[in-house]
């Protein structure tokens, strides 16, 4: 019976540390993201500048340049407006 009784706990003694890791507050922080640098030329100035941001940001950065230069070229859709040359 003693055998019994013990071997029973045993069984128990990882599920219960389970549960009790499993309800614990997460103390890691999240993982920071890495960030991406480029080159970017400075309006009057022989410098160029260094400009870091997370991959989403630039793809952000890189969508909106898109949209403003199809909308300076005239080929904005979404506006209506073509431009006639």
């Amino acid at each position: 019976m003693r055998r019994f009784v013990m071997l029973a706990a045993l069984c128990t003694l990882p599920n219960a540390l389970y549960a009790q890791a499993a309800t614990a507050p997460a103390t890691e922080k999240p993982a920071k993201e890495k960030k991406i640098c480029r080159q970017e030329d400075v309006t009057g100035s022989i410098m160029r500048a260094r400009v870091c941001h997370t991959k989403e940001e630039w793809v952000q950065i890189d969508a909106e340049n898109a949209r403003n230069a199809r909308r300076i070229l005239g080929r904005d859709s979404s506006t209506g407006n073509t431009a006639t040359h």
